[in-house]
């Protein structure tokens, strides 16, 4: 009995120094969560003052122009690349010879030149033929006008001598000829005048039946004379009628005053109009202009 007394005692002892977390586990109950509720928490460190106040920064005013507000460059970058890309394709491009087509030899170089020599010659030949041909033309007709200048200088008094009975008017007037006779071809006043006038156009390719003169018929005509009077010039008109042949047609009149006396033919060719004047020296003879006029005759 002696014996078990100090050990009664003692178990008190040692139940009293089993710590709480040994306890627990013998208990067989898990009480972590019941421990941190019950522990106290230490509050939460405060952010970096510069983070938490962005407006403080050791006692300095910071900027409040936002990076937002900086103005963005208008072009971004591949809009850049792109206006680059484009300025490079308005630059002029430089042909440039493959690199595998050889360069002239110098044979080569010596048959061009000797072709392009040549090709000039040719050239300088054949400008100097049509210079020729052409001063061989021009030779020809000065020819030919000299030539009928003689002959009517030749044959001058008699054609004059002829004209006192019919003379000839010659007018062109484009494409379309007019022959105008007048009996007599020296015009006195007070004489009746008669006025015979021959109208065609001229072909360049002969006609089997009209060759080259093709008559103009059923033109509708009028001619209108007029006669110097000294203050204010008198005018008649006449209406031309058909001689009864293809382009024939005429009228007569008679002049009341010597001098110039004025004979103007209208009409409607349909394409074109006629207007031809012919003057006559009435009381005058030889006429002043006779010569001229009959170089218009020999006119092809």
């Amino acid at each position: 009995m002696l014996r078990l007394r100090p050990l009664l005692f003692a178990l008190p002892l040692m139940l009293t120094a089993v710590p709480a977390s040994a306890q627990r586990s013998v208990a067989g109950v898990d009480e972590d969560d019941d421990d941190d509720d019950a522990a106290p928490k230490s509050p939460p460190k405060a952010a970096d003052d510069k983070k938490a106040d962005p407006k403080k920064t050791d006692g300095k005013k910071t900027d409040d122009k936002k990076p937002d507000d900086k103005k963005p460059d208008d072009k971004k970058p591949d809009d850049k690349k792109a206006d680059a890309k484009k300025a490079d394709d308005k630059k002029p491009t430089v042909n440039r010879a493959p690199d595998d087509i050889l360069e002239d030899t110098d044979d080569d170089k010596k048959k061009r030149k000797i072709e392009d020599e040549a090709r000039k010659k040719a050239e300088a030949a054949a400008s100097a033929a049509d210079a020729k041909r052409a001063a061989e033309k021009a030779r020809l007709a000065d020819d030919k006008k000299a030539a009928a200048d003689k002959k009517l200088q030749a044959t001058r008094d008699q054609r004059l001598s002829s004209a006192r009975t019919q003379r000839t008017y010659r007018r062109d007037e484009g494409e379309v000829t007019l022959f105008a006779e007048v009996a007599p071809g020296a015009v006195t006043r007070g004489k009746l005048v008669e006025v015979r006038l021959e109208i065609f156009k001229r072909l360049d390719v002969a006609n089997p039946k009209f060759g080259t003169r093709e008559p103009l018929k059923n033109l509708k005509l009028t001619a209108s004379v007029v006669e110097p009077t000294g203050k204010k010039d008198a005018t008649m008109t006449y209406a031309l009628h058909s001689l009864g042949a293809p382009g024939l047609y005429g009228f007569h009149f008679t002049p009341t005053r010597d001098g110039v006396v004025s004979v103007q033919v209208n009409g409607d060719l349909g394409q074109r109009t006629l207007n031809a004047t012919v003057p006559l020296h009435v009381g005058v003879w030889p006429p002043p202009d006779f010569d001229s006029e009959d170089k218009k005759l020999v006119t092809p």
